[in-house]
């Protein structure tokens, strides 16, 4: 039987606004339904199974017998929930009136903790790994990542991860206080790792969903390269996501377990003769360590300039990375 979302709220454009947004964003990882009456979900139930049901507080007395083994939460209208209504039916309690992104970070936060690795919503064939790495510095890689992950994330789910040492643009796209790459790693090491976890974690983009730097560059070495790469493999195998690209930055050779799981790698390069050395002994150093195949799925790529777009690419401007020639160009790679 097929696993929904359900949201139960009398204002019923609200709830299809919302279901809307959640399915295509499967922000939940279950296709999402709203309803607007006790009745109509009551019937729906009875042929599909309810994993997450999350209904308005003007609906918990009649909510008696109609939870089951879903995963309930209760949506309050205005940050207090009357005491009839508590009285009636003990479940967690959300305010409601949110960002739709924020609140569904929060759903999947409390769902993390209750559920764990209940949902599992892609496999590993559907999802590509896209790893942006160079061995040449200040070309153009966090410009790309964006770039490509708006991109894709026009065509399917994308999620984009960085491994930069400082957040950089990415401090400015991520709101204040926002949960990093190393919340995730410490997740992992403690056990506590989930789909869920994740996906509560996540900061938006327009449609592209990222997670933004470790807070510290030391917290990249929280896990050996071999492990990194288990961690992001299991990502890929467990999320509902399409595309996972790997903003590497300066990651340097420890990227090489990591470049490993990619299907592909897109390598900014500049044409200056440094740069040119610089690629001439990685690609050496690959050879000589035995990872010369790795060479089969790069791509070398020279960035076209968009010198006049600088200011707005560090502000992090939506538009800026939504147009344009690099935009156009990360939209063409297959």
């Amino acid at each position: 039987m097929r696993r929904y979302a359900v949201i139960l709220h009398p204002d019923a454009e609200l709830g299809k606004r919302l279901a809307a947004f959640w399915s295509q964003q499967k922000s939940l990882g279950l296709p999402v339904r709203a309803f607007s009456e006790c009745s109509q979900y009551a019937h729906f139930r009875t042929g599909a199974a309810v994993e997450i049901l999350l209904f308005s507080e003007h609906f918990a007395e009649e909510m008696q017998g109609l939870i089951g083994n879903s995963f309930a939460l209760l949506l309050s209208e205005d940050g207090f929930v009357g005491e009839q209504a508590l009285n009636t039916i003990s479940v967690p309690t959300l305010f409601l009136y949110r960002p739709a992104d924020a609140l569904a970070r929060s759903i999947m936060a409390l769902y993390a903790k209750a559920r764990g690795d209940a949902l599992l919503s892609v496999s590993r064939g559907e999802c590509e790994i896209l790893g942006i790495y160079s061995p040449v510095h200040r070309c153009g890689k966090t410009t790309l990542s964006l770039s490509l992950g708006l991109a894709r994330a026009a065509r399917g789910n994308t999620l984009l991860l960085s491994l930069e040492e400082y957040a950089g643009v990415y401090g400015q796209i991520a709101p204040d206080g926002a949960e990093s790459l190393s919340e995730l790693l410490l997740a992992h090491c403690t056990g506590r790792y989930r789909w869920s976890e994740l996906q509560s974690r996540l900061s938006s983009f327009g449609a592209l969903k990222l997670l933004p730097p470790v807070r510290s560059a030391e917290d990249l070495s929280l896990l050996p390269p071999e492990e990194f790469a288990s961690l992001i493999q299991r990502i890929a195998d467990e999320s509902a996501y399409r595309n996972v690209i790997l903003d590497f930055g300066s990651f340097g050779r420890r990227a090489l377990e990591l470049l490993e799981i990619c299907d592909r790698v897109f390598m900014p390069v500049l044409g200056d003769p440094l740069s040119a050395l610089k690629l001439a002994s990685f690609r050496e150093y690959l050879q000589k360590s035995g990872r010369e195949k790795l060479l089969e799925k790069v791509e070398t790529l020279e960035l076209p300039n968009e010198r006049e777009k600088a200011q707005d690419y560090a502000c992090a401007l939506l538009p800026a990375y939504e147009s344009g020639l690099i935009y156009e160009l990360a939209s063409a790679l297959h």
